[in-house]
């Protein structure tokens, strides 16, 4: 689409929960930013359209994950604990890069787009690089060599 795509990688699972999200000092009653609230507002201020992906890369909690909830769902709001509301926009994503869903519960696994990819045998890539040969207008020999 020759636009270019802008990534950030977070591992929600280093932080606590205030830390991620936000929170307001019990001694000044000022908030403070967490990395997920931060950089959901700094993307959704940008004034493109360009491709923007969050990466959450780590093990799946249930601590952070039930926050992410009203993300993923028709709101597509990050609720914060100062009532602050940050959109995600029609050209922001966001990716989970997680292990297994044993502490998903059914709203979140409702809301998610699951991908499985294994890497024990590796039959998911060799089936998909099979099916690129197979399209490819080769002959038969160089098909075998590839």
């Amino acid at each position: 689409m020759g636009k270019k795509t802008t990534m950030v990688d977070l591992n929600p699972k280093v932080t606590s929960t205030d830390e991620l999200y936000g929170v307001v000092l019990a001694a000044t009653r000022e908030w403070k930013d967490g990395l997920m609230s931060k950089t959901m507002r700094s993307l959704a201020n940008v004034p493109d359209s360009n491709p923007k992906w969050i990466i959450l890369d780590g093990d799946l909690d249930a601590n952070w994950i039930e926050s992410m909830n009203s993300v993923m769902d028709d709101n597509k709001l990050l609720t914060l604990a100062s009532n602050e509301r940050i959109p995600l926009k029609a050209h922001m994503r966001l990716i989970f890069e997680i292990r297994n869903l044993n502490y998903a519960t059914p709203a979140t696994v409702s809301r998610a787009g699951i991908l499985y990819i294994s890497d024990t045998d590796g039959s998911q890539w060799r089936s998909y690089v099979r099916s690129w040969i197979a399209r490819m207008k080769w002959d038969e020999n160089k098909k075998k060599e590839i």
